[in-house]
């Protein structure tokens, strides 16, 4: 039992090595945009668009004076 334990973490080790138990997939491959799913040629491409297209967004302030406050 002590063989089959020792073999086995050195499979696990040697799979964790070789990629196929990864399960952070790596940002740096990524060419599609998960907010508006714009799918761009190079993943240099999809950080300039992340922060051109999706990275200033103001957040919504309401007015207390702007109304009754329904939408109706």
């Amino acid at each position: 039992m002590k063989k089959f334990s020792i073999l086995y973490n050195v499979f696990l080790h040697l799979c964790v090595i070789m990629g196929l138990f990864n399960r952070n997939k790596s940002n740096e491959n990524k060419t599609k945009c998960d907010v508006c799913g714009t799918e761009l040629h190079d993943p240099e491409r999809l950080k300039k668009h992340m922060k051109k297209a999706h990275g200033n967004v103001p957040a919504k302030k309401l007015d207390p004076n702007g109304g009754d406050g329904g939408t109706w």
